[in-house]
């Protein structure tokens, strides 16, 4: 095989995951000097178009009519790619993985459903950890690359600034999509009275439009300290909006990847999922989880059906200390 000129990602969900793979793709770009073509569903077309190393994002039509899945393959297969892969590792992946044109289709090291079909190579299982980045990087291995430096070209457009309040600003973002996976609001409330009274801090409470209303019981509950911004800027304005505050402190969600992303210092709570699969990459972030009991672990996928009974047992003081360490770690 000659020259790489162009290679396809395989990438389709979910917002963490695209994370996970957005370092992967840029030493994929940096190794070959050539641009990558990336392949995600319609939600996630925007934060893939930040991606530097990114030259086209073609979106993968998870539900609509023949019609779509008609304009979806014809856009797939207007190039033929020196190398193709799958990241995903499911069966709608390795079924574009199929349509594609490529002259090497790679598929996961991990594969799950039918998607190993679809591949004609299938690098080793190679991880020395069980954290999704740490799988990905198997594809590197297998293309004999390297697999540091971790890093994350990720240019946000233009935000709405935030209203900055005399520092240090620490950002809440106290809900995720599963119930399971929250800290209790009432913790967090009072975490946010400590931190205001103790250190002065100015809160930020970030999330969906969904979330406004919890927004806003925290905010009132907090005072005139602390800022709601639920629902009021759209999810990429969470990339130049997080690198403002000083700490950011979350459930497993969404604003724990940009933050991760961005540099920003992170105090991450987790219940039910497991921190060492899909927790922030590094070591520069907390990470808080109660003990097991006797019985271990709650199942990883508990957290689609269970309440948030496990999680509630980091206290507020674990979660008020690990926040005044990283505080003065962004002072420094």
């Amino acid at each position: 095989m000659g020259e790489v000129e162009r290679i396809l990602v395989i990438k389709l969900s979910a917002l963490g995951d695209l994370f996970h793979a957005v370092p992967v793709a840029h030493l994929l770009a940096e190794h070959y000097h050539c641009k990558i073509d990336w392949v995600t569903q319609p939600e996630y077309v925007g934060l893939v178009s930040c991606h530097d190393d990114v030259d086209r994002v073609i979106a993968f039509p998870r539900r609509g009519g023949w019609q779509d899945r008609k304009v979806f393959i014809s856009k797939l297969r207007e190039r033929k790619y020196d190398i193709a892969i799958d990241l995903q590792g499911l069966t709608k992946s390795g079924v574009v993985l199929g349509l594609c044109r490529a002259h090497r289709k790679i598929g996961s090291s991990s594969p799950r459903e039918l998607s190993g079909w679809f591949a004609k190579e299938r690098p080793q299982a190679l991880a020395k950890s069980p954290h999704a980045l740490d799988q990905l990087l198997d594809v590197l291995r297998h293309l004999g690359q390297n697999t540091t430096p971790i890093e994350y070209p990720l240019h946000f457009p233009e935000a709405e600034q935030l209203p900055l309040l005399p520092a240090p600003r620490i950002a809440l973002a106290p809900r995720s999509r599963w119930p399971a996976k929250d800290w209790p609001e009432a913790s967090f409330i009072a975490l946010g009275r400590r931190l205001i009274a103790e250190q002065q801090a100015k809160i930020y409470i970030i999330g969906g439009p969904e979330d406004q209303d919890l927004g806003a019981r925290i905010q009132s509950a907090l005072g005139e300290s602390a800022v709601n911004t639920c629902g009021q800027f759209p999810i990429l304005a969470l990339g130049p909006q997080l690198k403002q505050m000083d700490v950011l402190v979350c459930n497993d969600s969404g604003p724990m990847h940009f933050a991760s992303a961005v540099g920003t210092p992170l105090v991450a709570l987790f219940g039910p999922t497991d921190p060492a699969k899909t927790g922030p990459w590094g070591e520069g972030a907390i990470v808080l989880r109660p003990p097991a009991d006797s019985e271990g672990y709650p199942d990883h996928r508990s957290y689609k059906h269970g309440n948030n009974q496990f999680i509630s047992k980091i206290s507020i003081e674990e979660v008020y200390t690990a926040t005044c360490k990283q505080l003065n770690k962004s002072s420094i």
